[in-house]
């Protein structure tokens, strides 16, 4: 949560926005309709198991949509990019504590092939937070160690493409 506060308040152009609302409501509709179209068209007695089927089917759909609008409704939003006009895409980068250096200089540096091409690890004992676009024309990182049960921040959110 701090990363993303601080992301917000690195650049003005990043800002925390709702994702659309109408995919939800447009498969909420589908699993209502879905049960009553198969009805009419297969009315007969000999297709009951397929409309039973269509019924769960549409059931599962409009519950799964409710839950995914319900979703898009709740919290805070998501970080978009007012100038590029899309949402950043974050993600968690893992790597070795020996590789505190490498990963502090490419992101002080504003490195992101360097940093990308860093080798990650499974051990979470050193994170770096990525936000950026799908052309990775806008890319911000910080990173964090683990020490003493908890993630400490080793530098603050650094804008490295803008």
């Amino acid at each position: 949560m701090k990363f993303f506060e601080a992301l917000y308040a690195s650049t003005p152009s990043v800002v925390a926005r709702r994702r659309s609302v109408v995919l939800p409501i447009v498969v909420i509709i589908l699993g209502i309709a879905l049960p009553f179209v198969f009805m009419s068209v297969l009315g007969d007695a000999q297709y009951d198991d397929i409309n039973s089927s269509m019924v769960l089917i549409g059931i599962a759909l409009a519950v799964g949509g409710g839950v995914w609008l319900l979703g898009r409704l709740m919290g805070s939003g998501e970080p978009y990019h007012k100038d590029k006009g899309a949402f950043l895409t974050t993600r968690t980068l893992s790597f070795d504590r020996s590789r505190r250096s490498e990963v502090i200089n490419a992101i002080g540096s504003g490195d992101t092939a360097k940093l990308f091409a860093i080798p990650t690890c499974e051990v979470s004992a050193l994170c770096v937070m990525v936000s950026h676009t799908a052309d990775n024309s806008f890319v911000a990182a910080q990173a964090f160690e683990y020490a003493e049960l908890e993630y400490r921040e080793l530098c603050g959110v650094t804008v490295m493409k803008k």
